[in-house]
């Protein structure tokens, strides 16, 4: 009987066992891993919307310590699109002038930092490509470099918006995933908002709005 009960004790784990706990396995896994999507999918949406916190203020102390950048932005009137955010269940739309991005992340001839295509924030060409003025206060206060690319400062949340965007002269192109940030300001109240964008159309098209009151979408 001993020798019976050593030889029982020693015996594997048999096949309906193995089949047990891979059947578990496969369980947990279906129950566990879209959990752990959503939680990283929230994890990047709320990284993104304190990413346009920091873009705003670091923008407000820009336009205090260059009264010249605060007149321009004020006065601005040129790049033009239609927009559209859904804020409480409430979607509004409206236009929007497009102001400065940080750049695009599909070439390395364009700097990660925020640059004005659209705009002069500065007496000198400076102003256009971030290394002075407007832009040189911006970058300062949000830690970019003006000539090397920054990867921390690109959106995490890439997803792909529904439909199509309209320019202000009504011609339309369907909507890309989002790569870059976008600084904007409303042509009806003047305000300055901060939006994820896409790449194209128009060097980067703002998708969803995250400051100063995020679209639903980010707040699934």
């Amino acid at each position: 009987m001993n020798m019976f009960s050593r030889e029982n004790k020693n015996k594997g784990i048999s096949l309906i066992e193995l089949l047990i706990v891979i059947a578990i396995m496969a369980i947990l896994t279906g129950v566990l891993t879209p959990m752990f999507l959503k939680y990283v999918e929230k994890s990047r949406k709320a990284k993104d919307i304190y990413t346009a916190d920091q873009i705003a203020r670091a923008a407000n102390i820009a336009f205090v310590e260059n009264q010249e950048a605060y007149e321009a932005f004020k006065t601005f009137g040129g790049r033009k699109v239609n927009v559209s955010v859904t804020h409480n269940g409430v979607t509004r739309t409206y236009d929007v002038f497009l102001i400065a991005s940080n750049g695009t992340q599909s070439t390395n001839t364009v700097s990660n930092c925020f640059n004005g295509g659209e705009m002069h924030f500065a007496k000198t060409n400076e102003g256009k490509n971030g290394s002075g003025g407007f832009y040189a206060v911006m970058n300062r206060e949000l830690g970019l470099s003006t000539t090397e690319m920054n990867e921390s400062i690109i959106p995490k949340y890439k997803a792909k918006k529904e439909g199509e965007g309209i320019r202000a002269d009504g011609r339309t192109r369907e909507f890309t995933e989002v790569d870059r940030w976008r600084i904007v300001k409303r042509v009806d109240n003047g305000m300055m908002e901060i939006w994820v964008s896409q790449a194209n159309p128009w060097g980067g098209y703002p998708i969803y709005r995250l400051w100063p009151q995020p679209d639903d979408e980010y707040r699934k």
